[in-house]
């Protein structure tokens, strides 16, 4: 919406030296102008902007009580699926070793324990050999925590890319962008303030645009 700013302009003989008429309440003088009165300045103010700017605070809080909500809240609504298709990757990982570690586990406590009446899976498999159960034990336990710490690098990775996407929601990536050289030809100056003035020469000019 535009809005302009505008003056008034006092007749002589009408006004006194404050522009109001001699005789009124200065309180009232709105009502003596006439459109004649009034003069155009050329100033022109821009009210409301209905365009929406997400917040990064705002955006960091939303991905950090649910992921995905601040990728919403930023309107990237294809993100969405990523965010959550990324984490049910990551569970289900993280759940596989979980279970396989547990598999191991126990083979490995079973045919180390003395116990006759205890038998793993893999007795009579001659592959499987106690050693091979600790080593599988111990990789399967180290995937487990990993896959932890890639939930949790996971989620804050979701609440940092919704803060930078609303940092940079403006940021302008049409293809106006972009660096220009030219050459420049230089001609001599003329003296100034006792300085003498510069040779000829050439150069080159660089220009960013952005």
């Amino acid at each position: 919406m535009l809005a302009t700013v505008a003056g008034y302009q006092g007749y002589a003989g009408q006004t006194g030296q404050d522009g109001f008429v001699a005789g009124s309440d200065p309180g009232s003088q709105t009502a003596a102008l006439t459109p004649e009165d009034t003069l155009y300045t050329g100033v022109t103010v821009f009210e409301g902007d209905d365009r929406f700017i997400p917040d990064p605070r705002k955006a960091a809080i939303y991905s950090a009580v649910l992921p995905g909500l601040g990728q919403v809240y930023n309107r990237r609504y294809w993100k969405v699926p990523i965010v959550y298709g990324g984490f049910a990757a990551l569970s289900w990982y993280a759940m596989f070793t979980h279970d396989e570690y547990a598999r191991y586990r126990n083979a490995h406590s079973f045919r180390i324990d003395g116990n006759p009446e205890t038998i793993d899976e893999f007795a009579g498999d001659f592959r499987y050999t106690e050693d091979v159960l600790k080593r599988f034990r111990d990789y399967y336990r180290r995937q487990r925590d990993r896959s932890y710490i890639w939930i949790a690098a996971f989620y804050a990775l979701n609440i940092i890319e919704a803060t930078v996407d609303a940092h940079f929601f403006e940021f302008d990536v049409s293809e106006d962008l972009g660096m220009k050289v030219s050459p420049v030809m230089t001609f001599p100056g003329q003296p100034v303030a006792g300085k003498p003035g510069f040779s000829p020469g050439m150069g080159v000019r660089f220009s960013v645009k952005f």
